[in-house]
């Protein structure tokens, strides 16, 4: 027994580690996507109004076909930055949730501990950060709705 023992032991440690690492991956995701998210929807906002300028000018002096693929353009920046909202507001979701979730945690270990009011407090905050996700992903919803 004590070589299957030690086996499981060692793949349990193994798959503990992998979860760990999957974990920190995804957290940091979040952020990056959160953090990030609102400067491309903001370029390509830009871009769309440069280049609906541009296809308006084009269309004015009789280039259409210039018109047409600078309207394609903006069109498409238009789309680009709609779905750069709508990730951010996801991904801002999900770290509140994953902060919920880590305030929780930490509401559990101190009650194990003893801690009563540290716990207390861990608990409420793991509830306003969870209606905050609550209320974010409802917002997500909304915009994915409006689509």
């Amino acid at each position: 027994m004590g070589f299957v023992s030690n086996l499981g032991s060692k793949i349990s440690h193994a798959a503990h580690d992998l979860g760990a690492k999957a974990s920190h991956v995804v957290r940091k995701g979040v952020k990056i996507v959160a953090d990030n998210a609102g400067t491309v929807s903001n370029i390509a906002d830009k871009v769309a109004g440069v280049a609906g300028t541009l296809a308006t000018g084009a269309a004015m002096v009789g280039l259409e076909p210039v018109a047409a693929g600078l309207a394609g353009v903006a069109a498409a920046s238009k789309g680009v930055s709609k779905l750069a909202d709508i990730a951010g507001t996801a991904a801002k979701s999900a770290g509140a949730g994953i902060a919920a979730f880590d305030a929780g945690r930490s509401a559990l270990d101190q009650a194990r501990k003893g801690n009563i009011s540290n716990a207390i407090e861990f608990g409420k905050a793991g509830v306003s950060l969870a209606q905050s996700a609550k209320g974010l992903g409802d917002i997500t919803r909304k915009k994915i709705q409006r689509k």
